[in-house]
């Protein structure tokens, strides 16, 4: 079993979609826990570090397979392998990434919780852009809701499976290829940088490690 602890840290305000607007009136809301904490859901976290492995495992040669187009029939690539397909099922567990840090925040936050009270967002206002006319389209002012704007919030948790070490090197280095998450990347939002432990057993995999498993692959 390969454990790899994972730490997602954003560098510009985060706006994770939600389909419900759940304590905001904003246009474009962020899902939240009951408590109003921010979290990111397993699903997109997966989808997003799928799409940078998928790319790294192309340039290695390993996988022509394309999540947006098609996956592997048959003898799955590595990337259909970690992540699973519709007929074969993944070797990764995937859980939701809570939020860590500043210390500061997290403790404000509980004590919120403790209160019964839900902490507060903000919002800030956008207006959508017509690419043809290349000017702002009429009548689309909207808001998008944002958590503690200006801090640097760190989220993290674990991934798990029964994956091989140069496997495990092919998500260290998704993680690390990351550029943003959420929505209003080409606005400056969700921009993060990632950090990994990768260990198995009682053992810690150090990066050479990984790349050495890697580069011998294939």
């Amino acid at each position: 079993m390969i454990e790899i602890a994972v730490e997602l840290a954003f560098e510009t305000p985060l706006n994770i979609g939600s389909g419900a607007q759940h304590g905001t009136f904003a246009d474009r809301a962020m899902i939240k826990d009951r408590d109003g904490w921010p979290y990111i859901p397993a699903s997109a976290f997966k989808g997003r570090l799928r799409h940078a492995v998928e790319q790294i495992a192309y340039a290695q040669g390993l996988s022509d397979c394309d999540t947006h187009h098609q996956t592997c029939r048959q003898d799955p690539c590595p990337v259909c392998t970690i992540f699973g397909a519709p007929w074969k099922p993944g070797k990764l567990r995937f859980t939701r990434l809570q939020l860590e840090g500043p210390p500061e925040v997290v403790t404000g936050l509980q004590e919120l919780r403790r209160q019964n009270r839900v902490p507060r967002t903000q919002v800030r206002y956008g207006v959508a852009l017509s690419r043809r006319r290349r000017v702002s389209e009429d009548n689309l002012l909207y808001t998008t809701e944002l958590f503690e704007p200006g801090v640097r919030l760190i989220f993290g948790g674990t991934l798990k499976g029964e994956i091989l070490q140069q496997e495990a090197a092919l998500i260290v280095g998704g993680l690390r290829l990351l550029p943003a998450m959420g929505r209003g990347k080409s606005g400056g939002l969700g921009w993060v940088s990632a950090e990994a432990k990768t260990s198995e057993g009682d053992q810690v995999l150090s990066d050479d490690v990984l790349r050495q498993r890697l580069a011998a692959w294939g």
